[in-house]
């Protein structure tokens, strides 16, 4: 069981330690049934005082042996839960950009919340599993003792059970993970009904028809799925229990008539098959959420994870932020770069390139072109935020290699169409940069809007989109990187800040070394570009027009 090794993996001496306590718990539980049977077949003869001592003992070491497994139990999973997550957000930050957009944030979040809590309860149970079957294996051997006879009719009748049990089980397994697909589905439909509250809201027609053709059918999809699942996992118990009755009944029928048991071990048969009934009930009414746990736990896998693997391969640990990130650079390089991904428009396959472009240090350059003609993705290949499929990316001729993209990508500050805004400065909080943010406010006209506080907590980030992009070109400004890359900064900006953006901050850039690729469809501008490169359908057109219009060519 999956489920068990990540236990074992976590911490394996908590682990070890909390099966321990469950044996333990277990084996004191058919003890005292061993001593029940006792008074019963002595009835009022013999003294009782030599049976109190040890039921109190067994009844004490039950207790304090399941408040053991219990308590160990409750700090092996919250510690498995930080882990997990901790390890899941290490490789989602790890992990390329084009594997995170692909995947969506509603697998993300499904992830991160759902999966990790489901596994997380999983894991709880296991405990009143260790103590079930302890229990279940402790009476067995007892009832073994009595009479084999009736230990191979008991022991045939469960094996029945059992078997007659995984059949609907592992129907209601499949209806499990068909549930949690769809479970994805539902997310998306949470995070567009989040996302489009605006559009939503404009338009009834179209609200009703989110709600009634995408969000509620899936809902009720998950509905179906889970409760059948639940339904066949409800009949699969149902069943085992109706073979206890049919345990006691071949006991008190067949076991005078065809054994030679007196009536006192004959009460103890029964008393051994009446106590199974409860922890049998409980790894039955337990085992639903065994099964949620491994369909979590094979989500998780499925973003390329491996819990039941040794960590430490690429991807699964942040970079250390040990060494000083490279400042300077005299030119940059694609060259016969391609990068194939899925048009958002149609959804047939895109494929840009092959690549050659240059960029040098303190050159400003415009990169043009329509709408989907793969000047953004041809930014975040320039900026190593995806992989390129065949080519090479190069600084001053040396060639950039996976171990290396990571530095390389501290060559860039980017302020992308659809960028985030942090409510702090994150690792931009020192003295003097807080000074400097205080400077660039003011410079962008947002110092009466937002201010910062020594932590370096931005006190809003709730303005319009383009005082927002002011916000996020203040914090590009304070990162201080060789290479500035915007992707359609202007297009929120008043005709104002227009001005200032192409004249005053690009050329202050370039002034300052700085190499600065503009993507744009501002053409009033384009005469202020070093170089103007044109894309169109994924592929650098001849930049003759550019020269043209007194631009140097590409």
């Amino acid at each position: 069981m999956k489920l068990l090794l990540v236990l074992l993996r976590k911490s394996s001496r908590l682990a070890l330690l909390t099966v321990l306590f469950g044996l333990l718990s277990g084996a004191c539980s058919t003890w005292l049934v061993a001593l029940i049977n006792q008074v019963l077949a002595r009835g009022t003869e013999g003294s009782l005082e030599g049976i109190a001592l040890p039921f109190a003992g067994l009844a004490v070491a039950g207790l304090l042996t399941r408040m053991g497994s219990q308590l160990a139990l409750n700090r092996l999973q919250q510690g498995i839960l930080l882990e997990l997550r901790l390890w899941l957000s290490r490789h989602l930050l790890s992990t390329s950009q084009r594997k995170l957009e692909e995947a969506g944030a509603h697998r993300m979040l499904g992830s991160l919340m759902q999966d990790l809590q489901t596994l997380s309860a999983g894991v709880m149970v296991l405990p009143e599993l260790f103590i079930g079957g302890a229990v279940v294996l402790s009476c067995l051997l007892y009832l073994g003792w009595l009479s084999w006879p009736l230990f191979l009719a008991v022991l045939g009748l469960l094996v029945v059970g059992q078997l007659t049990y995984a059949l609907p089980a592992g129907a209601a397994n499949r209806y499990q993970q068909e549930a949690r697909e769809q479970t994805h589905t539902l997310l998306r439909h949470f995070v567009a009904m989040f996302n489009g509250g605006k559009e939503l809201r404009l338009n009834r027609s179209r609200r009703r028809a989110f709600y009634d053709q995408d969000l509620a059918p899936s809902a009720h999809e998950v509905r179906r799925l889970f409760l059948r699942s639940d339904d066949l996992f409800s009949i699969a118990s149902s069943w085992g229990m109706s073979l206890y009755t049919a345990t006691i009944g071949l006991l008190l029928l067949v076991g005078p008539r065809f054994t030679t048991l007196s009536q006192g071990e004959l009460i103890g048969a029964v008393l051994v098959v009446l106590f199974l009934q409860q922890p049998l009930s409980v790894i039955t009414n337990l085992f639903p959420s065994v099964r949620r746990a491994e369909v979590a736990l094979a989500q998780i896998e499925k973003l390329g994870l491996s819990l039941t693997t040794e960590q430490g391969t690429a991807g699964t640990a942040l970079p250390e932020d040990t060494r000083e990130p490279p400042r300077t650079f005299e030119r940059l390089e694609l060259v016969g770069v391609t990068h194939v991904y899925r048009n958002e428009r149609d959804g047939e396959q895109f494929t840009l390139g092959p690549i050659d472009l240059s960029l040098r240090r303190g050159e400003l350059l415009f990169l043009v072109g329509g709408n989907g003609s793969g000047k953004t993705t041809l930014a975040k290949v320039l900026c190593g935020l995806y992989t390129a499929e065949s080519g090479e990316l190069r600084v001053d001729g040396r060639s950039v290699t996976s171990e290396g993209l990571d530095d390389y990508r501290q060559l860039f500050s980017a302020v992308f169409f659809d960028f985030f805004l942090f409510e702090r400065l994150l690792g931009l909080s020192s003295p003097e940069m807080l000074r400097q943010a205080r400077d660039y406010l003011e410079r962008l006209h947002l110092d009466k809007k937002v201010q910062v506080n020594e932590a370096g907590a931005l006190s809003t980030v709730a303005l319009s989109q383009g005082q927002r992009k002011r916000l996020a070109l203040m914090v590009a400004y304070l990162e201080d990187r060789p290479v500035y890359l915007f992707d359609e900064w202007a297009a929120d900006q008043d005709p104002q800040f227009k001005e200032v953006f192409y004249k005053q901050l690009l050329p202050d850039l370039k002034a300052r070394g700085k190499a600065v690729v503009v993507i744009s469809h501002d053409d009033r501008y384009f005469h202020l570009a070093d170089r103007l490169v044109r894309i169109e359908s994924g592929q650098l057109v001849n930049p003759d027009t550019a020269q043209a219009r007194g631009v140097v060519g590409a």
